[in-house]
């Protein structure tokens, strides 16, 4: 009988923590599949700014509800780097972006409290109501530098970047072991 139990007092607990560990691990994969789904539509002009579109991208998310006050978030930015001809084209002849990466673009779907860009959030008063910032004012504006972004990935004389952030928050599977951050699951993807 002692057996028994000495063998339960450590079989239950890690029967569950496999259990547990499985269950955060279909999450985290249905949380990257979401994000992957949502950028290549993005990246192909799906216009991510109607009621229309987010719907789609709130039925994929199935596990992760992407309300305003729901368990997800999806950040979706357009990045490219200010050249001369884009400051000719805005018609400044100081342009303090040149040779900076800025935000182009900027879509949030879900609970913008759970998480912030990695590479920083451009002020609301720049962007308009389908998301687009206007050349003028990433061309000479420092708040819409995406801070960090050439590190990731540099880009060439008139490319852009489609970056999709998502993050998926788990707290009813909490982990609690030495090291864990948080209670949820950040993915990004760069197209």
């Amino acid at each position: 009988m002692i057996e028994l139990a000495l063998i339960l007092s450590v079989a239950v607990p890690l029967l569950l923590g496999v259990a547990g560990l499985g269950i955060r691990l279909g999450r985290t994969l249905e949380g990257t599949q979401v994000t992957r789904d949502v950028a290549h539509m993005y990246a192909l002009g799906t216009d991510f700014s109607l009621a229309g579109t987010q719907a789609i991208a709130q039925t994929l998310s199935r596990d992760f509800t992407l309300t305003t006050s729901g368990s997800g978030v999806l950040l979706l930015s357009r990045i490219v780097k200010v050249y001369q001809a884009d400051c000719t084209a805005a018609g400044l002849q100081n342009c303090p972006n040149l040779n900076q990466t800025v935000f182009a673009q900027r879509l949030v779907i879900g609970n913008t409290a759970l998480r912030t860009s990695s590479f920083g959030t451009p002020p609301a008063n720049y962007i308009d109501s389908q998301g687009n910032i206007k050349s003028v004012d990433y061309c000479k504006q420092s708040a819409l530098i995406a801070a960090g972004f050439d590190q990731v990935l540099s880009l060439a004389q008139g490319q852009s970047a489609y970056v999709v952030e998502g993050y998926f928050s788990m707290p009813e599977i909490n982990l609690a072991y030495e090291g864990a951050t948080g209670r949820g699951f950040y993915v990004r993807l760069l197209l």
